[in-house]
């Protein structure tokens, strides 16, 4: 059997999270041919984590692509403000690409990406791994099958905990010049599980924010180790060496940075702690997303009201409870996964990109389209917080006008 070539660009842990799910459900069908990262140690990490002795390791992606012209398929994970250069020349190769979200981190990147992509025949899954967690299948399909009735409220909250709010306040997250704002990189997969579930176009946002807690506090920090309160702060590496469970199955570990402990409060950022979102969609359906950095836990929830019935779910629980009119008690649900990481998500996200790479006629599940409606989605909440107005949604039509 012909063996899968696969191509990575970058190897932070998005891409070591793929990579580890690809070797445990493929195994020797998978080639690792190159990978690229301009960070040496990151790249040294993966070579020596997944023992790639015969892989081809490059420091700049215009080599790997220079000088590689056979691969099945291409995983990008880079961070945000490089896609669009990364994006758009891997495009021209028309494989299969698996692109981690977001699409990019300006309307401006991504729309050059679009028309690059309607100019190719190449099939791009979006890295949205939430799409793909057996929790919100279920949430989904038991909206389509109007269990609930006609939806008219839908409430979703995302808290990070102390872990994933450390990165953005510690690395290029903190700083939306790189990311595009704390809402696009840590709740464009949010906002696309919304459309997708609901199945209609949003007409229009209201959207509120600030930083109101990491501001700078003198006396503390510079880095963990130095400062009074390491042994009781919950984004210290002090404290996370004698409190976090390694086995903690949410993918949050695998960005844990001993290393990098440079106070949350004193380094520099210039994102948002907390943004909440109110936006009507077609048929007057309201939708009030929360999103808050520096939680105690990380957690999502969703409460979906309908005509006749009520849905709750608890996503770190992965447990549904489903409440219908005339019935005296709620059905619950609890929801089994594999333990791949985001509950489930990352191992089957790997295996439609690889039945994309093997079935020509496949279509991924997120698609590109998919990926730029929620991108435009987020920067236009951004831009009704920034400028305090309720905003109209305009680009439908440019998405539209994509091939798919």
């Amino acid at each position: 059997m012909k063996r899968i070539r696969l191509g990575f660009i970058a190897a932070g842990a998005r891409n070591r999270v793929y990579a580890k799910n690809l070797l445990s459900q493929f195994g020797d069908r998978i080639e690792f041919t190159a990978v690229c990262d301009v960070d040496h140690n990151a790249l040294q990490r993966f070579q020596k984590e997944f023992k790639l002795e015969n892989t081809a390791l490059y420091r700049d992606y215009k080599e790997l692509l220079d000088h590689h012209r056979d691969f099945d398929g291409l995983i990008i994970a880079p961070p945000n403000h490089l896609h669009e250069e990364v994006t758009i020349p891997a495009l021209e190769f028309g494989i299969p690409l698996l692109l981690e979200k977001p699409l990019a981190h300006t309307a401006e990147s991504c729309m050059n990406i679009a028309r690059a992509y309607d100019s190719s025949k190449t099939r791009v899954t979006m890295g949205f791994v939430l799409r793909y967690t057996p929790f919100y299948r279920t949430v989904a399909r038991i909206l389509r099958e109007g269990r609930i009735g006609k939806v008219k409220v839908l409430n979703a909250d995302e808290v990070v905990g102390p872990v994933l709010s450390s990165v953005f306040f510690r690395t290029w997250r903190g700083k939306e010049e790189c990311t595009g704002g704390m809402l696009l990189e840590k709740c464009c997969h949010d906002l696309d599980l919304i459309n997708s579930m609901l199945e209609v176009d949003p007409v229009q946002v209201s959207a509120f924010g600030s930083n109101n807690h990491f501001h700078s506090r003198p006396g503390l920090g510079p880095r963990c180790p130095r400062c009074k309160i390491s042994n009781t702060c919950a984004f210290s590496t002090v404290w996370w060496g004698k409190n976090l469970d390694p086995n903690e199955d949410n993918g949050e570990n695998l960005y844990v940075d001993f290393t990098n402990d440079m106070c949350v409060y004193n380094d520099e950022h210039d994102i948002q702690d907390r943004q909440s979102q109110i936006v009507e969609y077609e048929g007057g359906v309201l939708v009030f997303f929360n999103a808050t950095l520096g939680g105690p836990d990380t957690r999502r929830t969703i409460d979906i009201t309908g005509t006749e019935g009520r849905l709750f779910g608890d996503f770190r629980e992965n447990r549904i409870l489903l409440y219908q009119a005339y019935k005296e008690k709620p059905q619950e649900m609890k929801i089994e996964h594999e333990r791949s990481g985001h509950g489930g998500g990352d191992s089957v996200l790997i295996r439609s990109f690889i039945e994309s790479i093997e079935n020509p006629d496949y279509k991924p599940e997120a698609t590109f389209k998919d990926g730029l409606k929620s991108a435009l989605l987020a920067f236009l909440c951004d831009k009704s917080r920034s400028e305090e107005k309720v905003l109209p949604v305009r680009f439908l039509k440019e998405i539209e006008e994509l091939r798919d």
